[in-house]
Parts: structure tokens; C-alpha cells; sequence
């Protein structure tokens, strides 16, 4: 699975113990409800991310001065949230059906698909909700040989801006989300 980078890391560990969070706006069109859709054994969870409000901004504060056109990202979104599971012990093809099924719920929403991989060892799903010209929330689903993840972000979010997120997160399941910059022929 992959690493986050030391600074999420140590927020994600208790570093700012005392800062409250906002509560999630499950009303929002981008939000996608990843944390009840069951597809990973609570077993299986070790990568569980929960930014929203103030956590975001003090971190959009905190990569200002080094990497700006990320900060400027993330303060854009109301929240970020990731489920990673190491599905070394569990039935993938429950889990893959899972990811179908959650893949299925986010087309009858209305959600429009970016990325649909269907592979024997992997299988990709991106999606955005457009509201008002503008992407309001991104959602994936990921399984990768033995791993899986699910990530949804909520807010305005910039398609171009996307691929420094991912890079910032170390979250490369976004990478495949970023828009192609070379010409086309």
C-alpha cells in the first residue's frame, strides 16, 4: 500500500490532538458514502483517512510557502476521505464484486464515469459529479492484485490540480483520474 508522506502522517497520528473537526456534509453532491458500502472486511482496513474543514485548511496553511498550487487545491475541498485494505487473506472476487456493485450505485447517481479499468488482477473505477459546469466530487474504487482502495473527495475540485493532490497524498490511484497534457494528433 502505498506511504503517505511523513507530514500526513504525523497528523494522521494525534500531531494536532486538539483541533476539531467539521462534521461531513453527506448532502453535498460530491460526497459518496465509501465508509458504509461494506466491500472491505473491517479486518482487512489498514489506511483509513478522515480530513474536512479545519484539518483541511490547516494543511492547505501548511504547504502554502512549498507547494502552493496544492494548497490552493486542497482548500478547495470540504473533505477528504480514503479506505485502504490489504486483501491478502480475504475473497477478492467478493471484493470485486463490491467495487462493481458501489461502481453501479455511482452511475445511478448520476455520477459521470472518467475511468473504468476491468482487468483479471485490476480493476479501476473513477468518477466525478459535475454540478454547474464545475467537478464538485471525485470518487475511486480500486483493486490491485491483493490491495484495495476507495477514496472520495467533496468540493470544488480542479482537474488540472488533481495530478499534484495525488502526488501530495501519495495516493497514485488519483494519478489515472489527471487529464492527459500531451497534444493530441
Amino acid at each position: 500500500m502505498s506511504r503517505l508522506p511523513r507530514f500526513f502522517i504525523l497528523l494522521l497520528l494525534g500531531f494536532l490532538p486538539g483541533m476539531a473537526f467539521a462534521q461531513l456534509d453527506t448532502d453535498h453532491p460530491g460526497y459518496f458514502p465509501i465508509e458504509d458500502l461494506g466491500i472491505f472486511p473491517p479486518e482487512s482496513l489498514n489506511l483509513e483517512i478522515n480530513l474536512t474543514g479545519p484539518m483541511i485548511r490547516f494543511i492547505a496553511l501548511a504547504t502554502n510557502e512549498e507547494e502552493p498550487e496544492l494548497s490552493q487545491l486542497v482548500e478547495e475541498l470540504e473533505s477528504i476521505r480514503v479506505r485502504g485494505a490489504d486483501l491478502e487473506k480475504t475473497d477478492t472476487e467478493m471484493v470485486r464484486s463490491g467495487i462493481l456493485a458501489a461502481a453501479e450505485k455511482l452511475k445511478e447517481s448520476s455520477w459521470t464515469s472518467m475511468v473504468r479499468i476491468r482487468d483479471t488482477d485490476e480493476e479501476v473505477y473513477i468518477y466525478f459529479k459535475e454540478k454547474d459546469g464545475e467537478m464538485m466530487g471525485l470518487t475511486v474504487l480500486t483493486l490491485e492484485g491483493d490491495e484495495g482502495m476507495l477514496i472520495n473527495l467533496v468540493g470544488k475540485i480542479d482537474p488540472e490540480g488533481l495530478g499534484r493532490l495525488a502526488s501530495g497524498l501519495d495516493l497514485p490511484q488519483l494519478e489515472q483520474a489527471v487529464p492527459s497534457s500531451g497534444e493530441e494528433d
